[in-house]
């Protein structure tokens, strides 16, 4: 199988499945809290045969998750993801910009996945620019990736901290609309590395 060296977090069904209902859950909060502050807001709601998402002004709160979101802005980023390789296999942190924004109490969402990061990108997943990750937080039913290869990779290779085993790390991803944002914490000496910040994202 032909691959491109780079790093790839697979995320399998069951742990893909249990980050879509905490997304779910927290879009439903903050719709929730909008309606009852305000009588109404204004969401995205997308169809199962429409390409796109379109606006939709709600004045009851929905009762089954998923179907809408909040407006997290012109380009997204309403979430951000930290992965970190442990002993026990790569540990996840989800923390909602969102929820903070509009100055709500999200679930945590803490999990551990059973593997290891891995060095390695197969060409079937080499489609998205160099980077891998749920568009916009649309994870899909099934397994879902987060990575980077390409000249992102190389950002990655050539810094100073760089170090083929990935546990001196911290790998955070913001997914957006226009793309994602990608950040490495070198966490013993406290330095980061913006691999995305002259992208123009």
């Amino acid at each position: 199988m032909e691959t491109q060296t780079g790093i790839l977090i697979n995320i399998d069904p069951e742990y893909s499945a249990q980050i879509i209902d905490w997304v779910q859950e927290i879009d439903w909060l903050i719709i929730a809290s909008q309606i009852e502050k305000r009588g109404k807001t204004t969401v995205f709601y997308k169809a199962s045969d429409d390409p796109f998402p379109r606006f939709q002004h709600l004045e009851e709160i929905p009762e089954e998750r998923g179907i809408y979101r909040p407006h997290y802005g012109d380009t997204g980023g309403g979430f951000e993801y930290v992965f970190r390789t442990t002993s026990e296999g790569i540990k996840v942190s989800g923390y909602s910009h969102g929820a903070r924004f509009y100055k709500i109490e999200p679930p945590p969402l803490e999990l551990t996945l059973p593997q290891k990061i891995e060095i390695e990108i197969p060409k079937k997943l080499q489609e998205n620019f160099g980077i891998l990750y749920p568009h916009d937080n649309c994870f899909r039913e099934g397994e879902n990736q987060f990575g980077f290869y390409g000249e992102f990779f190389s950002i990655f290779h050539n810094w100073q901290w760089y170090s083929e085993d990935t546990e001196p790390f911290e790998l955070s991803f913001v997914p957006m609309s226009i793309g994602c944002l990608v950040r490495v914490l070198h966490v013993q000496s406290n330095e980061t590395l913006d691999l995305t910040k002259d992208v123009g994202w």
